[in-house]
């Protein structure tokens, strides 16, 4: 019977200790506990949610960052392609002026030779003839003539008298000087009778 009222009495304590907190009675140590678990609960999940924003923002800054990089790179790929056409478009009107150029110097050139040619062109020729030798029976002979002056000699040939079947030409060319016709001759058989004579082509502007 004892053990039965300690019991109660034991129970009614404990009602009694958990009744006073709400009765303004002395705090309850399990309950000041239990609120101050739950006060710390709810700030570290506050800083929790505030570290998920922080992290969110950071992300989105990162993607963000990224999508620029990538367009950054995108406009630099497309700039270095479009540089490197108008490298290539540059080099091919180089070399067109280049060539250009080389056609301007050869037409240059040809018009120059041209110009020169049509200075240098003769409106016409004639035969200037030299005097004749004595016709004797000289073994040797020989004779020139020279153009006018201001003509140009632009050949010669000879000319023989009498026994001219007897005689061979030894030399027919341009004066060493210039200018005029040189020809030499000898007998080739017996002494015959014979003369010489020296004729230029002369050539006048």
């Amino acid at each position: 019977m004892s053990k039965r009222y300690a019991v109660l009495g034991l129970s009614v304590f404990l009602a009694l200790a958990l009744a006073v907190p709400a009765l303004g009675g002395p705090t309850n140590p399990v309950a000041s506990i239990s609120a101050s678990a739950k006060s710390i609960a709810n700030k570290a999940l506050k800083k929790a949610k505030q570290a998920q924003q922080t992290a969110n923002a950071a992300s989105s800054a990162a993607n963000a960052a990224s999508s620029a990089a990538s367009a950054a790179s995108s406009t630099a790929t497309s700039a270095l392609n479009e540089a490197k056409k108008a490298q290539t478009t540059a080099n091919t009107a180089n070399g067109t002026a280049n060539s250009a150029k080389g056609i301007a110097e050869e037409a240059k050139t040809a018009a120059a030779n041209a110009e020169a040619n049509a200075n240098n062109r003769l409106e016409g020729a004639f035969e200037q003839f030299g005097e004749p030798t004595e016709s004797n029976n000289e073994t040797t002979k020989f004779t020139s003539v020279s153009c006018p002056t201001g003509n140009d000699v632009l050949g010669g040939s000879y000319s023989m008298g009498g026994e001219a079947e007897k005689v061979t030409v030894t030399a027919s060319e341009e004066t060493f000087y210039g200018g005029g016709w040189f020809v030499s001759a000898s007998a080739i058989t017996g002494t015959p009778t014979w003369s010489l004579t020296a004729i230029a082509m002369c050539g006048f502007k």
